[in-house]
């Protein structure tokens, strides 16, 4: 299918500019080239807007997909001519002003939130893409503010082939919290709903960093939720910092419900911290036991870093991974540290296989705060899988900073996760790590958790952070 990007920001004037030139590439898309340069935050995805000053006033909008050197590809998209309903597909240097000149145009985002750009999702008429695309959205860090939506629902993508929510290359985070764009609401969503969630098939949320920091015993209690959509994929986002008491159910950082038979949902290279219960409530990290019907299975949880769960109340646990077991399910080269329960030893649980020893699991890692049946080798259903490593302290694990309001998950020298992974191949970019290193392309052997601190290709030396082959190193540090 066709790919189209469009692009989600606050900046909603990055550049006015007059065409100089254009070529019709094919019927509604235009090279141009202008009288003067637009701003170098101009990016694939953006729209020109253009208002004609004769005849009916009529606005055009045109999506940019291309740049290259000072020529702009724009695709005409649509026009507004008040209802006369006359307009249509028209160069960008045939738009005048009251003196038969070329109207200057000005350069926006796409769309100015996440909410706005959902909306559009759900339409079937008047969109910057095709009916049937992949569609790409990818948000800039316009502001130092971040995103503020509380909740933005995926529930309908019309004929779609898939949508995916992601950010710029430029504006990813580094592996830690702001150091790219993030989401970090001040309103509350509703209880048991994400403050990003999907209904949809083929839904893809990568590379955001999601703060729910500043909802503190707010309703809020979920930060992704996958509503029964098929083959969704969550990746290399950060997702972390809720406490308090948000009402019925407990905190949750990632949620899956029932998917169709046969569907698969993936978790890969994500960073989770920080979720904390205040008030007789259990915390699950990650809720994926309903995914699939039966010994089915179906979820994927490859790469993960967890730190800091903790419930509250004398009967209630804290949970890192939870999962059903089925045939389908796979739990590989996960960090899950730092369980907090009250009562009894056995609430403080790694790793939980609700109901069956079917799943495929390997190179996980557990620390000492989790009991001995949840570990990441029995997961309460006596796997007994030799590839783990129980019992690790953090000081074994040796995280970057597990300082209270500066922490990184990213792994620091001499960790034990380092080369004790397995390599899990590159479907559906489970090879990039969470600052981008690709660990499949540069040949190493793959670390544990989300970071590849590793720069070996086997046979020790934890080295310093991984340099080499990164997915986005024209616009990422390497290392």
């Amino acid at each position: 299918m066709p790919e189209t990007i469009v692009s989600i920001g606050s900046n909603q004037s990055i550049a006015t500019a007059a065409p100089n030139s254009c070529s019709t590439v094919s019927a509604g898309l235009y090279d141009v080239t202008f009288s003067s340069t637009p701003s170098s935050d101009l990016a694939v995805g953006d729209i020109y807007v253009a208002q004609e000053e004769t005849g009916a006033f009529t606005t055009y909008t045109f999506l940019l997909t291309q740049i290259a050197g000072s020529t702009y590809r724009l695709k005409y998209v649509l026009c507004d001519d008040g209802g006369m309903g006359s307009c249509g597909a028209t160069s960008p240097c045939d738009i005048y002003t009251g003196s038969f000149e070329t109207v200057a145009g000005t350069f926006k985002r796409a769309f100015s939130n996440l909410t706005e750009f959902e909306a559009m999702v759900d339409n079937a008429s008047d969109l910057y893409w095709g009916s049937t695309d992949d569609l790409i959205g990818q948000m800039h860090k316009d502001d130092v503010t971040g995103f503020t939506d509380p909740m933005t629902i995926f529930d309908s993508k019309a004929n779609l082939n898939s949508v995916t929510l992601s950010v710029v290359e430029a504006d990813r985070h580094t592996g830690t919290a702001e150091t790219g764009v993030f989401l970090k609401p001040g309103a509350t969503a509703t209880h048991n709903n994400g403050i990003i969630q999907s209904a949809i098939d083929n839904f893809t949320l990568e590379w955001l960093d999601i703060s729910l920091d500043n909802l503190n015993n707010r309703a809020t209690n979920v930060a992704f939720r996958n509503n029964s959509g098929d083959d969704g994929i969550i990746r290399n986002c950060l997702l972390h910092d809720k406490y308090g008491n948000p009402g019925s159910t407990g905190v949750r950082a990632i949620v899956c419900d029932r998917m169709s038979s046969g569907a698969t949902f993936k978790i890969q290279n994500n960073i989770i911290y920080n979720f904390q219960e205040t008030s007789n409530d259990t915390v699950i990290a990650v809720n994926v036991h309903n995914a699939n019907p039966g010994s089915e299975g179906g979820v994927k949880i490859l790469n993960n870093s967890l730190y800091f769960i903790d419930s509250a109340g004398s009967s209630k646990a804290a949970v890192g991974i939870q999962f059903a077991g089925g045939t389908a399910d796979e739990v590989k080269n996960n960090i899950v540290a730092g369980m907090y329960a009250e009562g009894d030893s056995d609430h403080e649980r790694a790793y939980n296989a609700v109901w069956y020893t079917l799943a495929d699991i390997s190179n996980n890692l557990s620390d000492t705060t989790t009991h001995a049946d949840y570990n990441a080798a029995d997961m309460d259903k006596s796997y007994n899988d030799t590839t783990a490593l129980v019992g690790k302290t953090l000081l074994e694990i040796a995280f970057a900073s597990t300082t209270p309001t500066s922490e990184s998950l990213l792994l620091d020298t001499g960790s034990v996760a380092i080369q004790a992974g397995a390599d899990l191949g590159s479907t559906d970019d489970v090879n990039y790590d969470i600052k981008g290193f690709d660990r499949h392309a540069n040949g190493v052997t793959w670390d544990i958790g989300a970071h590849q601190k590793s720069t070996e290709g086997g046979g020790g030396g934890g080295g310093g952070d991984a340099g080499g082959t990164h997915k986005f190193a024209t616009t990422l540090g390497v290392g």
